[in-house]
């Protein structure tokens, strides 16, 4: 990277759908936070309808840098790659909007990526709350870090092509590599899986041993155990990343099968399906497919998840 790291200020992107109830505990987490660098912070209001918008115009009038970005309802993918673009510093810490940052976070992933220039992304644990209250009053009794976590760093590709158990929220980036890639995949409406894939492509990633950030309580559709959505949108991520780059055949075609698999379990459990359904030949198929089969069978995999239930295509 080309800044030095006494300059590196951090842009804190929030995207924002319909989260006004915890709005006031992730602005009190983004104020919290520790460390002598420049900040500013991005709010996306994704054309949110139960007044988040005056919601965050309110809560962030003692914030300094602050800019407050509203478009019609057109999904994570486009808003996050929104907040991208109009960061002004050359590190992102992604924040959803029911997410509350932990006061070492942004510290902490900074820092990692400023000791290890040739990652892309750092990421910490994230951890559950119980509610709104209960995580205001753990950022007030929070002490300061008494060292530095341990950082692993490593090759995520081969992680994410078998499964992605991250969330942006635990995730901070450099500007230029997220605009290098494209930012987020916009034909796909759920951001997480296509960035993180367009990124571990390009260099990787590292592990903090620390909590970074406090999620509400309850089902979210965490990639890979989610919701029609969110599965629909990790088989169609996949396959438009499989399409532009080039993966080694046996590498590919495992990470289209896990897909087509997944297709299949969906049926099965969700949508009842019988055990010999249309996903099973898909299945059965991308054993003996070559490479451009195997990615027409991906494809083909998306409808099961929208059979029976509303799956917002971009």
């Amino acid at each position: 990277m080309t800044v030095l790291p006494t300059d590196a200020g951090v842009s804190f992107v929030v995207t924002v759908y319909n989260k006004r109830p915890h709005l006031p505990a992730v602005v009190a987490g983004l104020a919290a936070q520790r460390g002598n660098f420049p900040r500013e912070f991005i709010f996306i209001d994704d054309g949110s309808t139960d007044g988040s918008g005056e919601e965050l115009e309110r809560l962030t009038s003692g914030l300094h840098d602050i800019q407050i970005l509203v478009q019609a309802n057109l999904g994570p993918s486009i808003a996050t790659n929104r907040g991208i673009a109009a960061a002004r510093h050359p590190l992102i810490k992604l924040v959803d909007g029911d997410d509350v940052l932990l006061p070492d976070a942004a510290d902490w992933l900074r820092g990692a990526l400023l000791r290890d220039h040739t990652a892309v992304l750092a990421f910490g644990r994230g951890e559950p709350h119980a509610s709104p209250a209960d995580v205001l009053a753990r950022l007030q009794a929070e002490p300061p870090a008494p060292a530095v976590p341990a950082v692993e760093r490593y090759d995520a590709l081969p992680l994410l092509l078998r499964r992605c158990d991250l969330m942006p929220s635990q995730c901070m980036i450099w500007r230029d590599v997220a605009q290098r890639v494209g930012g987020c995949d916009e034909r796909v409406f759920v951001q997480d899986y296509s960035l993180f894939l367009r990124l571990a492509a390009c260099g990787p990633f590292l592990h903090i041993a620390a909590p970074v950030v406090l999620g509400p309580q309850g089902p979210r559709e965490h990639l890979d155990d989610g919701g029609p959505q969110v599965l629909h949108d990790l088989n169609l991520a996949l396959f438009h990343f499989l399409s532009e780059h080039s993966l080694p055949h046996r590498v590919a075609g495992a990470a289209v099968r896990r897909g087509l698999k997944r297709a299949w379990r969906w049926a099965r459990r969700r949508e009842g399906a019988p055990f010999f359904d249309w996903t099973l030949w898909l299945l059965a198929r991308g054993y003996l497919a070559g490479p451009q089969q195997m990615l027409r069978l991906l494809r083909q995999s998306c409808t099961a998840f929208s059979t029976s239930r509303a799956v917002r295509v971009v």
